[in-house]
């Protein structure tokens, strides 16, 4: 679970960041306070999954030299990294499955874990609802108990928005966390699978259409999009080894 720092230290108030002057311009540093915090048990305390737990900037693969988008994201997320904490929006990345979406989102967030300390977060939208549903019988954690990491982390990775089946009740619960992460100035990484144009005649829907119009105009404010246009990496590796 990801709380915020205990201790109020007279530094840094209890933030975990202190701001210095450095070549005239002011920056973000982790405070002290944040040390006594292993960098192993900061990464578990992130729940990133095991499929994803290798993923850095480093090895992103630039494998398509026709697919411009690849290098765009990356370096797009690399300067995330080195801007944080003093970034104002999060990213929205976007695009079909298996282009990258995901390993450059947990990238961001485990690179700055590594440097800073921070307490990070890595959330399936659709395993959130499944644990919010579950919660309903009262025999194991509350939705507060639930929403309380997700709401609170610093750096949030929210993965595959709109894979669960659109309800009023799931589009409730998605503005509710992003609102509230919006208002209260926490940085959120999303990944989707849709995009915000869409084939009408093949069925297609888009990212508007899937989570509602107040959850995407949301996302426009906190998110800066990282559009990836490429293939499907898995698909590709999969004809390789045939």
């Amino acid at each position: 679970m990801s709380r915020q720092v205990e201790e109020l230290c007279e530094l840094c108030d209890g933030t975990g960041w202190r701001v210095e002057e450095r070549n005239g311009r002011r920056v973000g540093v982790p405070c002290g306070c944040r040390e006594r915090r292993g960098v192993e048990l900061a990464l578990r305390e992130a729940q990133i999954p095991e499929r994803f737990r290798h993923c850095t900037l480093e090895n992103f693969k630039l494998w398509n030299p026709n697919d411009p988008t690849l290098g765009q994201a990356k370096r797009r997320t690399q300067e995330f990294v080195e801007a944080f904490p003093l970034v104002q929006k999060g990213l929205l990345f976007m695009g079909r499955c298996g282009t990258g979406k995901t390993h450059l989102a947990v990238a961001a967030l485990s690179e700055l874990v590594r440097r800073h300390r921070i307490r990070g977060l890595f959330v399936s939208f659709s395993e959130l609802v499944v644990q919010l549903q579950m919660s309903f019988d009262g025999s194991g954690p509350t939705r507060a108990d639930i929403l309380e990491p997700v709401l609170n982390a610093e750096l949030l990775v929210l993965d595959e928005l709109g894979a669960t089946r659109p309800t009023p009740w799931v589009m409730d619960v998605l503005y509710y966390v992003l609102n509230t992460r919006y208002m209260h100035k926490r940085l959120t990484l999303c990944t989707t699978n849709y995009t915000d144009t869409a084939n009408r005649e093949r069925g297609e829907e888009t990212l508007a259409d899937r989570l509602s119009v107040p959850v995407r105009s949301r996302l426009f404010e906190m998110c800066e999009e990282v559009r990836l246009y490429g293939d499907d990496f898995r698909e590709h590796m999969a004809r390789q080894r045939r």
